[in-house]
């Protein structure tokens, strides 16, 4: 068969890459708002029209503009830069005016920013394809363009408008230029190196890991001994030595410098968070963000126990840097506060794995998601990718591992950090190691296009993975956020596993509303949503129960609680972000108890009098707003309980769960005996 002309090729890799954009970008309209994308796209347009940076600093700021570049041209109503809440960088009450309160197409402007974050997604298919192709050849360069192509992973994100899919391109290509520049020094190389390295500085703050990355490989390269080609203008030399490693501490500083720059250039060359003769806060003052006083973090529960888990909030590294650079103004006061914020949450977050609850997380968690939520297939190729080396001479393995060192390291570190993380709420936060993963997937077509023929099944076996894995591609579509491969089991019982942007970021609006509008027109309705959608605005009429964290309209303290259909985000079924976590205990039992006779005691009271205690004694408007958001979530959680004895209705995407439950059952859940439940 004669070879595949360069042009058809070249048409072929433009046509999977406007596919890959278009599978990712047409998600859109069948995905709700997720957690993060209400906040992307404020901030984004908030940077843009007015210059300022107190909202959402803790992502970098380049996702966010680049997301929001569209909305420059629809021009969405925003808050007055007085309003209480931009004044007060609180971009959640914000992103929700925005979406829902002020009169503006919350869907247009999703699929908007949807779409620029999947070019952003393009471009990094791109480069896995490139560098696999500089690497293992035009096979190599296939294989590893069909799995990013079709990698659900990659495809879930370059459709959300959030920082994901930046932080993959920024460390793919800050990893690429940085390698290419310790190889040969030219002026080229030092501004492509430091301006990848900015970009992935302002993509997400992830970016700290570059830095052991960027150390081990220029430790590799001293170690090796070739000479250093350097070039700028008409002068060429080949240096050795001490001069070798002078030239690549100068050309690394430079790139280093380069990368503050475009620091700088993010947040307008200004080191204030607002513009001259403008004020504004961050959401969070600078003492809680540096732990200038330090504290114990403690999470209270309703139960009232002493909490199982505490976390000493005390200055680190980042901190300290983060003091000094803010003194001196080294870099712009909204990157630093974003550093520092985002190194305070990484030390501890409520998170759900398999059942349990821990602030500091499992070390099981990262590698879990991976086997979970990767495709059977490429799974397989990378074990077979990983004795592709032994086939050939030694010398060749040194000169392979040389050439895979950089993806190799990048691998290595971030993968220590993900096992060592206390941050344990998202798969996604693997994101930059799969591009990595499909460069180096590419060595399967590289041996099966050099086999003899006693291996020629090599060609057989990495087509038909490639063919499976674009089944399962197709199979997963939409609902790629949720897709797991088969050892998961049944997908609508992941969340037994995993919860939260792995499985439910609040993307199944819309397909809750067809079933409702199809199986339950009129009935009534509850429903427990984590998102930063709005089920009313999705045509949703239901009572929201225990979710007040992400309910942004007046919510009626403990709604009334009766039959009906009830529509769970598998989040809030899990119970992650409410009160109640975990099995139903005596101590959560006395509890509901205590509150329900109060509760009736304060519905026997005169109207506009004093809220008081059942002994009579005055209660404060802080216990009595605590006590109320107890209860209710003590109701939602005994429900909850109830309800893991039985198979739900429907499931919705994997990530809502729908029960249709009598009056009688409601009260049976809410009265019985827990023993009887």
């Amino acid at each position: 068969m004669p070879p595949c002309p360069p042009a058809l090729r070249r048409v072929a890799v433009v046509l999977l890459l406007v596919l890959f954009w278009w599978m990712a970008a047409s998600v859109s309209y069948k995905y709700s708002t997720t957690a993060d994308e209400v906040p992307h796209l404020t901030a984004g347009y908030d940077y843009w029209v007015n210059g300022a940076y107190n909202l959402q600093p803790e992502n970098g700021n380049f996702p966010q503009r680049w997301a929001a570049l569209p909305l420059l041209a629809m021009k969405p109503r925003f808050p007055a830069p007085d309003d209480p809440a931009v004044h007060g960088g609180d971009v959640w009450h914000v992103g929700f005016d925005v979406f829902y309160g002020l009169g503006n197409a919350p869907d247009v402007l999703l699929a908007a920013g949807r779409a620029m974050i999947a070019l952003l997604g393009v471009a990094t298919v791109a480069l896995v394809f490139f560098w696999s192709r500089s690497l293992f050849g035009s096979a190599g360069g296939w294989v590893s363009l069909a799995l990013a192509v079709f990698c659900p992973v990659l495809l879930a994100h370059a459709g959300l408008a959030t920082s994901d899919m930046a932080a993959a391109l920024g460390f793919t290509a800050a990893l690429l230029a940085w390698w290419r520049l310790l190889h040969r020094l030219t002026v080229g190389r030092v501004l492509a190196a430091g301006g990848a390295l900015g970009l992935l500085a302002v993509a997400k703050f992830s970016c700290v890991l570059f830095a052991p990355i960027a150390a081990l490989l220029v430790v590799a390269r001293l170690l090796h001994r070739a000479p250093l080609p350097v070039a700028t203008g008409g002068w060429h030399a080949r240096l050795r030595g001490w001069r070798r490693a002078a030239a690549l501490a100068g050309g690394g500083l430079a790139s280093v410098a380069l990368a503050a720059i475009v620091i700088w250039a993010s947040y307008g060359f200004r080191f204030s968070a607002q513009p001259p003769g403008a004020s504004g806060e961050f959401l969070q003052d600078w003492d809680h963000v540096l732990m200038t006083t330090p504290r114990a973090l403690v999470i209270d529960m309703a139960d009232r126990l002493p909490p199982q888990e505490t976390m000493q909030m005390t200055p680190g590294a980042v901190q300290k840097f983060v003091g000094f650079a803010r003194t001196y103004r080294l870099l712009p006061e909204a990157w630093l506060y974003g550093l520092a914020f985002v190194e305070r949450s990484s030390r501890f977050r409520m998170a759900y794995f398999a059942g349990e609850y821990r602030l500091t997380g499992w070390w099981e968690f990262f590698p879990t998601a991976f086997l979970l939520k990767t495709t059977l297939p490429a799974l397989g190729l990378l074990l077979l990718a990983a004795t592709v080396p032994l086939w050939g001479p030694r010398t060749s393995r040194w000169r392979l591992a040389w050439r895979l060192l950089p993806l190799l390291a990048l691998l290595a570190v971030y993968w220590t950090f993900a096992l060592t993380s206390h941050l344990n709420i998202g798969h996604r936060h693997l994101l930059p190691t799969y591009p990595a993963l499909y460069i180096l997937l590419g060595i399967t077509g590289w041996a099966a296009a050099r086999a003899p023929a006693g291996r020629r099944w090599l060609d057989v076996v990495v087509a038909l993975a490639l063919m499976w894995h674009v089944s399962e591609s197709l199979h997963a579509r939409p609902g790629y956020l949720a897709s797991f491969n088969e050892l998961a089991g049944d997908p609508d019982g992941t969340h037994r596993l995993f919860i939260d942007s792995t499985l439910d970021w609040g993307q199944d609006l819309p397909g809750l509303r067809q079933w409702l509008d199809t199986h339950a027109r009129g009935e009534k309705t509850f429903i427990s949503y984590f998102g930063s959608g709005d089920p009313a605005f999705e045509g949703i009429k239901a009572t929201r129960v225990a979710d007040n964290y992400f309910d942004l309209r007046p919510h009626p303290a403990v709604p009334l609680m009766t039959g009906g259909v009830w529509c769970l985000s598998a989040t809030m079924f899990e119970r992650s972000y409410t009160n109640v976590r975990g099995p139903w205990s005596d101590a959560y039992e006395r509890e509901y108890q205590r509150l329900t006779t109060w509760l009736h005691h304060l519905n026997q009271q005169p109207k506009n009098t004093p809220p008081t205690n059942t002994d009579g004694t005055p209660i404060s408007s802080k216990q009595l707003g605590d006590w109320l958001f107890d209860l209710e979530h003590l109701r939602f959680g005994r429900l909850c309980y109830f309800l893991r004895q039985r198979a739900p209705t429907a499931v919705i995407g994997h990530s809502i769960l729908i029960y249709r439950l009598g009056d009688d059952e409601v009260a049976f859940a809410l009265n019985a005996p827990p023993a009887l439940l």
